[in-house]
């Protein structure tokens, strides 16, 4: 599948946090896998107002919420139903039956979980209430994805070989959790990343993210 247009909208930087921060950087991952060619417009906050109205009225977006894309004249939102459109009109990042679309979906929840979970503390500087955010949170689900990628034992991926959207989605909750590193001493989780982060259509983005 090849398309003629493809847009990701999301907010702009937030003060403080890297720039690959919240739910934008998801879908921007896919697509740059992907190696699709598209455009990501990061709107200023005084701007929801305004998109808000027009996803409304103009996109048939029920529930406006970003990030959200536009692909050939048709807009989408919500990161993992975004996610899945995405996979299934690109014919990859999905599973292939029932069962492993049911894994995927069930470890995309997890996610969701997890960032819920983060949010309350993603901008605390206070140690005490970090570290009882790890022992209460980050650890709970490093045990989670550490048994999800573990079923496979084929890997790297949850499905073995095969990269998939709930990957894309594991992978940056971690990093939105500034949980990569404790994440690398699990074993599972730490060939995950490294394979991950070496893929040839997101090596240089990731260099460039380390160096800047």
């Amino acid at each position: 599948m090849i398309f003629e247009s493809v847009t990701l909208h999301y907010f702009d930087y937030l003060p403080g946090k890297k720039k690959t921060a919240a739910l934008g950087e998801n879908i921007h991952l896919l697509l740059k896998d992907a190696g699709l060619q598209y455009t990501y417009i990061r709107h200023k906050n005084n701007e929801w107002p305004e998109i808000r109205q027009d996803m409304i009225e103009n996109k048939k977006i029920f529930s406006p919420t970003m990030p959200f894309v536009e692909v050939d004249g048709f807009a989408f939102n919500k990161t993992a139903p975004a996610m899945r459109y995405l996979s299934k009109k690109l014919g990859k990042y999905g599973g292939k039956n029932e069962e492993e679309e049911y894994t995927l979906d069930a470890i995309a929840d997890c996610t969701h979980d997890y960032w819920r979970a983060i949010l309350p503390v993603f901008f605390a500087t206070d140690e005490a209430i970090l570290n009882e955010h790890m022992e209460k949170t980050t650890l709970k689900y490093l045990d989670i994805f550490e048994r999800a990628f573990a079923a496979d034992p084929s890997g790297p991926y949850i499905l073995g070989l095969e990269l998939s959207y709930a990957d894309i989605l594991v992978y940056h909750v971690l990093d939105d959790d500034n949980a990569l590193g404790k994440a690398k001493e699990y074993p599972h989780l730490a060939a995950f990343i490294e394979s991950f982060t070496l893929r040839p259509n997101l090596v240089d983005y990731f260099n460039t993210l380390a160096s800047s």
